[in-house]
């Protein structure tokens, strides 16, 4: 079982820092007289719209699924999750609250040289009240789900708050590939890529229980390229 600190901060309804605590404010480098400042103040302005972003994603979440994010900051893999505290106050009607966890060991987080970006090695997951980190190795596809991503291995399916974009931006592996618009497939569990008329092709996995995903024609090639050179490295 995992335990980790927890750091919290307080926003205001405008979005203003009125509480911290010290494990955030080590994590984040805050100190007391920085109080009463606008979160965007803290970030470079090409992050300001990204924190904008999660803000609203915040506010408009499906209540049925987790709402767990993944950011980094400061060169940090952060697994946090906002919620809109309403409040009986003249001067704000309601309030945000943020809490997070530091998970770039657990995840095995590393600065890619070729891009500055934070890279993972392992998804961290919020299930059934628990974080668990899951190997690539253990995935069989990543599916759309709108904001949200579905993961598949073998014998579960977890969502997380990233979409394949991000999911292909953060993680450092070569063995997960973007095969559809709305598919990430693992190149290591592929049996087989049938044709199934015309130009259409799907994949089939090394378990039958796991069901078969579309490959879109112009991913088509490059795929069994890649599955029958065995091109894939760690």
């Amino acid at each position: 079982m995992n335990s980790f600190d927890i750091g919290t901060i307080i926003l205001s309804s405008d979005y203003k820092v009125i509480g911290i605590n010290s494990y955030a404010k080590k994590i984040l480098n805050i100190d007391q007289s920085s109080l009463g400042k606008s979160v965007f103040s803290y970030h470079s302005q090409k992050s300001q719209s990204k924190i904008k972003s999660l803000i609203e994603k915040v506010q408009n979440r499906r209540p049925d699924l987790p709402t767990t994010m993944i950011v980094d900051v400061l060169n940090k893999v952060l697994m946090i999750d906002f919620c809109k505290i309403h409040m009986i106050d003249k001067k704000h009607s309601h309030i945000f609250s943020m809490n997070f966890i530091d998970v770039s060991r657990a995840t095995e987080a590393h600065i890619n040289p070729k891009n500055g970006i934070v890279n993972i090695r392992k998804f961290p997951i919020f299930y059934k009240e628990k974080i668990i980190f899951l190997n690539a190795s253990s995935i069989y596809y990543i599916q759309s789900d709108g904001n949200y991503c579905k993961i598949v291995t073998d014998n579960h399916s977890y969502y997380l708050h990233l979409t394949l974009k991000e999911i292909l931006r953060r993680y450092s592996g070569t063995e997960l590939m973007r095969v559809h618009k709305s598919f990430i497939v693992n190149l290591l569990h592929i049996k087989e890529i049938r044709p199934i008329g015309g130009t259409k092709n799907i994949i089939i996995f090394d378990r039958e229980m796991i069901k078969s995903v579309p490959v879109a024609k112009r991913k088509t090639n490059e795929l069994k390229s890649l599955v029958t050179s065995n091109k894939i490295f760690y």
